[in-house]
This record gives C-alpha cells, structure tokens and sequence, in this order.
C-alpha cells in the first residue's frame, strides 16, 4: 500500500515533529522548575514527578502540536528542498497531489492523537496536577 517513498516522508515527517515537541516540552518544563523551584523542593519528588509533570507534559504537548505541526511540514519540506529531494520526485512524474499524501497521513495520526489527549488522557491528569498544585505550591 505505502511505496518507500512514502514510509521514508511519514518517518522523517514524524520524527521532525517529535523531536520539535519534546524540545519545546523540555524547555517549558526547564520554566515550570525555575518558577516554582520552592515549591518543587518542599513536595515529595515522587509526587512532583508522577503527579505534576506527567500530568503536566500531555497537556502541553496537545497546546503545541498545531504550532510544531506547521513547523514540522516547513522545516522537513525546506529540508527536502534544500537537498533537491523533491525536484527528483516531481522529475519522476509524481504529482503534487501524491506527494502530499504522506503528510496528510501523518497529519491524521497527528491528529488522532491530540484528539485522544484532549478526550481521554487530559482531564483525569489535571485534576491530579491541580490537586498536586493545590497541595504543595498554593498550599491550601
């Protein structure tokens, strides 16, 4: 069904945009210590861990996946232009249309998953992050 071509665009495709999301998630985690560094200090470390930033990551993962979506299509495309990758497909008499078809695979999937975050993994892990930030940095 999928040609190489097309394993070889969702692999480079998806990879670009993990490596974007878990860069840009290493950095806001890098902000939430430094802003609430007293807090995380008093808090047991198991509780900061489990509790916060495991429930806090998927959150923010799902708030950023637009954004490095459209960052991921742009640096990977520029990157297939830049090493002449897609004057050599279109050269073979691909169209437009075929070559899109990959991204559009892996903007579903992309997709899908915000959707289960959002539906399904979100709301149970912020009433444990909220609970967290109740408990130990608010402290109420």
């Amino acid at each position: 069904m999928f040609k190489i071509l097309d394993r070889y665009i969702i692999r480079k495709f998806l990879g670009t945009y993990i490596f974007a999301i878990v860069l840009i998630l290493a950095i806001t985690v890098m902000f939430d210590i430094n802003e609430k560094l007293d807090a995380f200090l008093k808090a047991p470390l198991k509780a900061t861990i489990f509790d916060y930033f495991l429930n806090f990551l998927p959150y923010f993962a799902n708030q950023f996946s637009p954004l490095f979506t459209f960052i991921a299509v742009i640096f990977f495309t520029s990157k297939l232009a830049d090493n002449s990758e897609i004057i050599a497909m279109l050269s073979t008499g691909m169209s437009y249309r075929r070559l899109l078809r990959p991204y559009l695979l892996s903007a579903t999937v992309i997709a899908a998953l915000t959707y289960v975050l959002s539906a399904y993994i979100i709301p149970p892990a912020n009433v444990k992050r909220i609970a967290y930030t109740n408990q130990y940095v608010k402290d109420k």
